[in-house]
């Protein structure tokens, strides 16, 4: 076969054989995480009852704990001197106040007063020190390393009761809850209430030094208040006498005067604008050649008016006697004169109109001026006094604000200081709730715990055999090769059963031919006498594979030896110069081959030898070649296979693997169809989808995948077809290559 001539071909990757799945993510649809997961019954079985073992390990071993919780609850303050500048009503505590209030309750301070009062310096528990040590504590005081007695120190016990306390703020309330954790159900009662006790005591003892301080404050500051008030009022006085401004209805004289000025002058502005747009509009109608009489101001003149109606009898009589008199006769010319007279009076009484608009313009402009030029001597002398007002009003506001100062410190200090003796013996925090002795240990709780547990445990099992799954690197079923790469699944091929493996996996086909693995490479026969290259049928086919291992050789022996079982004359042709398997494969000894003829060493009849277990005739790698991929490339390889057509029906080429030379896309070239063995759920979907990349790019015809090596007995849980059945189905589909 000629593998460069130009034939229709179907190019790789152009569509699916089978409709995607919606709801695949990526290359793993839903239903196949799902069906992998049930597959991994034993693995979530094994790692479920692992987890319950350390569960329960871990429950039976944990020591009993008791955790009690005392509640306080605050209340808004009041009473305090401090508090001088707030409202009469006290405020309620918001959440930044109970946030501050719970960090004192945990400050350091306040636990070690509550170590001290409590003893808790003596307790084994809260002390380290008091512990029995351990076995390697045993042997570090042995060798002197620890001391056997060593000392307390109240910073480590500190620690010790701050991570058995926790203290927080009831949701959506006011109420603060003191919670302790210990192995005595005594002491877990006994440290939260007396912690709040120490809290509302220390809260007494602050309040009280804060009344005493703010007393003393005060009344320095109403001392020095009422002098800064007599002072800044007595500046007012003297200043407003000494620059006049005495006020009258609000406002001094000169400010009444300017605001005066300021509404005559507007309106002066506004007859002015209108005289001269009277003025302008005229003068813009003699300007252009129109007639002036049209203007508004002259056709409201009585005497114009007048003379307007005279002019229009005038013309209507004149209009009449045309149609019975010449031109020249003397009624008409005595009537042309009149009307000649009547525009002349109007014309004389538009231009004393125009007379009269240019004074009332000139009239407005002067008034204008006039009130302007009073405005700007008044804003001049307003200038010194506004620059004396505003120190004035600055007087003012010193004075105002010192007089509100000492009015609210003496009505505070009033109110407060009257309260003051009262409210300092009470705290704005009390206990609601006091911690009672439990009778039960609240952590381990076996019942909720081992239920916990059981949920925490499915889970946990379920996410390991959930990750196995989709960190599976392989192909499991037909469908995924379909839908990942695009290319027809050609089927799939069992791995020889445990008790076979002493003998080679190609001899299979001899030594059982009804057997599964038989029967896969028969169904893959189907897919080749069914594949067409344009109105013929497929004859040379290419077998080859992503990487080592997956099984190339023996599927390629094995088809050939089918084919030549079924009465076709068969040759399989080794074309892996490197690590060529065909002849340990087939039990043959290595001979001259494919090498030794493409360099002219050797001939046909020389090369082809016939496989002792069947009608196969094989041709053999050879000798090696220092460049095994320029040999195939060349014209020579091409003439090797079109003789081997012209001889056989069909021709097997096992090539090297596709990423390991280009040996295979050469290959691929002149192959009819190329199968690509891919070892079941070990090699990597990348590494497939990159040998796909690199045999499209050499050929145009489509690729067919072949799962080998297929583990039978996990392929049944994966819940696909049954492997009984499945060549005899999967026999009916084609690799079409147009």
């Amino acid at each position: 076969m000629n593998g460069t001539q130009s034939s229709p071909v179907v190019s790789f990757g152009d569509r699916r054989r089978s409709a995607p799945d919606e709801n695949a993510i990526g290359d793993l649809s839903p239903w196949e995480v799902l069906r992998g997961i049930w597959a991994r019954k034993q693995i979530i079985l094994l790692a479920f009852a692992g987890f319950m073992t350390l569960s329960v390990l871990w429950l039976m071993t944990a020591t009993p704990t008791y955790t009690v919780e005392t509640r306080v609850l605050l209340s808004p303050r009041s009473g305090e001197i401090s508090t001088f500048d707030a409202e009469n009503i006290p405020q309620l505590p918001d959440n930044e106040t109970l946030n501050s209030e719970i960090q004192v309750m945990t400050s350091r301070p306040l636990v070690a007063r509550l170590i001290t009062d409590l003893g808790l310096a003596s307790n084994p528990e809260f002390n380290p020190a008091l512990r029995a040590p351990g076995f390697f504590g045993r042997i570090a005081i042995a060798f002197g390393i620890r001391d056997r007695n060593p000392l307390t120190d109240i910073e480590v016990i500190t620690d010790v009761v701050l991570s058995r306390l926790e203290v927080y703020q009831k949701l959506n309330s006011r109420v603060i809850a003191v919670v302790f954790t210990s192995a005595d159900p005594r002491m877990a009662a006994i440290v939260p209430n007396r912690l709040a006790e120490l809290y509302i005591s220390q809260q007494v003892e602050q309040r009280t030094g804060v009344n005493t301080e703010a007393t003393r404050w005060l009344a320095e500051q109403i001392r020095e208040l009422r002098i800064k008030v007599e002072e800044s009022e007595a500046a007012v006085e003297a200043f407003r006498a000494q620059s006049g401004l005495f006020l009258t209805n609000g406002s001094t004289l000169p400010q009444q005067q300017l605001t005066e000025l300021n509404t005559q002058l507007s309106q002066a502005e506004a007859e002015r604008a209108a005289a001269q747009a009277k003025l302008g509009n005229a003068r813009n109608l003699l300007a252009s050649g129109s007639a002036v009489n049209t203007a508004a101001e002259v056709l409201q003149s009585p005497l114009i008016q007048n003379l307007r109606q005279k002019e229009v009898e005038l013309r209507a009589q004149i209009a009449q006697m045309s149609e019975s008199l010449l031109p020249t006769h003397p009624r008409m010319q005595e009537s042309e004169a009149n009307l000649a007279d009547l525009e002349r009076e109007v014309k004389k009484e538009v231009r004393k109109i125009i007379e009269a608009l240019e004074n009332d313009a000139r009239v407005a402009s002067a008034r204008v001026n006039s009130l302007r030029s009073s405005l700007d001597r008044l804003q001049r002398r307003m200038g010194q006094l506004n620059q004396d007002e505003v120190k004035l009003r600055a007087l003012q506001r010193d004075a105002d604000t010192n007089r509100a100062l000492l009015e609210s410190f003496l009505l505070r200090y009033q109110q407060a200081n009257a309260r003051a003796e009262a409210d300092t013996q009470v705290s704005n925090a009390r206990i609601v709730s006091r911690a009672q002795q439990p009778t039960a240990p609240t952590f381990p709780r076996m019942g909720s715990a081992l239920g916990f547990a059981t949920i925490a445990g499915l889970i946990f099992a379920f996410c390991i055999a959930f990750l196995i799954e989709v960190f599976q690197r392989g192909f499991r079923t037909g469908e995924q090769i379909e839908r990942s790469t695009g290319m027809p699944f050609l089927g799939l091929v069992p791995e020889i059963e445990s008790g076979k493996a002493k003998r080679m996996p190609a001899n299979e086909v001899l030594y059982d031919p009804a057997g599964l693995f038989a029967e896969s490479i028969r169904s893959l026969q189907g897919h080749v006498l069914l594949a067409r290259i344009g109105d013929r049928r497929a004859r040379t086919v290419l077998v080859t594979s992503s990487v080592a291992g997956e099984g190339k050789t023996t599927t390629a022996v094995s088809l050939a030896r089918i084919f030549a079982m079924g009465g076709y004359r068969t040759v399989i042709v080794d074309a892996d110069m490197h690590m060529p398997a065909v002849p340990e494969a087939l039990g043959m000894e290595r001979r001259p081959g494919l090498a030794d003829l493409l360099m002219g060493r050797a001939a046909f009849h020389h090369v082809i030898r016939k496989d002792p277990a069947s009608q196969v005739h094989v041709i053999q790698a050879g000798t090696p070649v220092a460049n095994p991929t320029a040999a195939l490339a060349s014209s020579q390889m091409h003439w090797v296979m079109t003789a081997l057509q012209q001889t056989y029906d069909y021709v097997i080429v096992d090539s090297p693997s596709a990423l390991a030379a280009a040996d295979a896309q050469v290959l691929a070239k002149l192959a009819d169809i190329t199968i690509l063995a891919v070892k079941w759920s070990d090699t990597d979907r990348k590494t497939v989808a990159r040998a796909l990349k690199l045999l499209a790019a050499a050929s145009s015809r489509r690729v067919g995948l072949l799962l080998t090596q297929v583990n039978l007995h996990r392929y049944r849980r994966y819940g696909a077809e049954p492997i009984e059945e499945y060549p005899i189905a999967a026999a009916r589909r084609t690799l079409v290559t147009r």
